[in-house]
């Protein structure tokens, strides 16, 4: 862990736990931790959290992009959320029940809300109202988001806003384990009608929550895209909302689902490294305190979905469900291809060139900018220990 990413941690540690940080600001590289803020999401709560003294040591032209960037989160999610009031009145209208997740169901358990960072609106919805949610989101201005129909949301989109309507919380299609999924889909099956309101927005019963989070957190460790602000959205549940009573009721499902081992590194590494305090979950300490440092080692080197520099692509050469990094390059190419090109599955005699369609569309956003550089050789050597940490964290396998 480098010195900027120690600091990084400590002042969060002060901006959620109010912990107390001591450092000498007039040896901090302010550029470097400026650049580390914005690669993690972090540039407003990190901003936020700086003392008047702090901040009078950041060199000027950095303190005013610094500035300029905290403002635009702080804009961007003003409008974001009144887009999420307008959609949700539209469904409710409508009478087609949907619930809030991640995003603003996740700023509620913030010290301030408003300095956790948005990024889409995710609403999950009935399987048999998804096309009538998307539809009228149409209907209201809303145009398809690159064309794109993913199999378990649709996403919509309006002044560079996304809205993506699912039908089945993200993440549980990402194991081929068929019972496990099968057990996954029922623990949901009553997940809208247990639904909460919070401020008047519907979220998550906190039993559902937690799983939604923790499938999310491994989807993105999965594909190395999690960075510390989703981690940051664990431990303000953990904090605000996982007590001894509501642990006891999720274990059991847990180990049923073979999510157990990184649940319990996942909320270890949020204790030793950002001030969770320990009292909040005694049971961390059943957890191999090694791997957490590793994870949180991955975590790091990723970035905010995987946009840190020499990571990006990393996916490709590492798959829960292979045995090595070649079978995962193989099995993990045509199930991008599936995902992104939908029409393969209705017509699998396409397979054959989906992977050429998707290598020009990734050169395409490559130009635009959208898009970070793959560099096989390298994001191959890089794999070998993400492949061996998914063994060690044991996803979905029941013991």
């Amino acid at each position: 862990m480098s010195k900027t990413e120690n600091l990084i941690l400590l002042l969060t540690s002060r901006a959620l736990f109010n912990a107390s940080v001591d450092f000498n600001p007039a040896t901090v590289d302010w550029a470097n931790l400026y650049k580390e803020a914005s690669s993690q999401a972090l540039t407003i709560l990190i901003w936020d959290t700086l003392t008047d003294e702090e901040r009078a040591s950041v060199p000027e032209n950095i303190a005013a992009i610094w500035e300029q960037d905290a403002m635009i989160h702080v804009l961007r999610n003003e409008q974001l959320l009144y887009e999420q009031a307008e959609v949700m009145k539209l469904l409710d209208d409508a009478d087609i029940p949907a619930v809030i997740m991640k995003g603003s169901s996740s700023a509620v358990h913030y010290p301030d809300p408003a300095l956790r960072v948005m990024g889409d609106i995710d609403l999950l919805v009935p399987p048999e109202q998804q096309k009538n949610a998307v539809e009228l989101l149409q209907a209201n201005g809303y145009g398809e988001a690159n064309g794109e129909d993913f199999s378990t949301h649709i996403s919509v989109s309006k002044d560079k806003i996304t809205v993506e309507v699912h039908k089945e919380p993200g993440g549980l299609g990402i194991n081929k384990n068929k019972t496990i999924k099968k057990k996954l889909e029922e623990f949901f099956s009553d997940a809208l009608e247990k639904r909460q309101r919070i401020g008047g927005l519907p979220f998550l019963s906190d039993k559902h929550q937690a799983l939604v989070l923790i499938l999310h957190k491994l989807k993105h460790f999965l594909h190395n895209e999690l960075g510390l602000r989703q981690l940051f959205d664990w431990a303000m549940f953990v904090d605000k909302k996982l007590d001894d009573k509501l642990w006891e009721e999720l274990r059991p499902s847990l180990e049923e689902f073979g999510l157990l081992t990184f649940t319990g590194i996942i909320t270890r590494a949020c204790v030793n490294n950002f001030g969770l305090p320990k009292e909040k979950a005694p049971w961390v300490e059943d957890f191999d305190k090694e791997l957490a440092d590793e994870v949180m080692d991955q975590i790091l080197a990723s970035g905010n979905f995987g946009k840190k520099a020499g990571t990006y692509g990393i996916l490709y050469f590492t798959d829960v469900n292979s045995s090595n990094r070649l079978t995962s390059f193989v099995r993990t190419v045509f199930d991008r291809c599936k995902y992104h090109w939908p029409v393969c599955k209705k017509y699998p005699v396409l397979m054959p060139i989906a992977p050429f369609v998707a290598y020009a569309k990734y050169l395409k956003l490559r130009k635009e900018g959208k898009r970070a550089e793959i560099k096989p050789v390298s994001l191959y050597r890089k794999a070998g220990a993400k492949q061996k940490l998914y063994k060690e964290l044991k996803p979905f396998v029941v013991e």
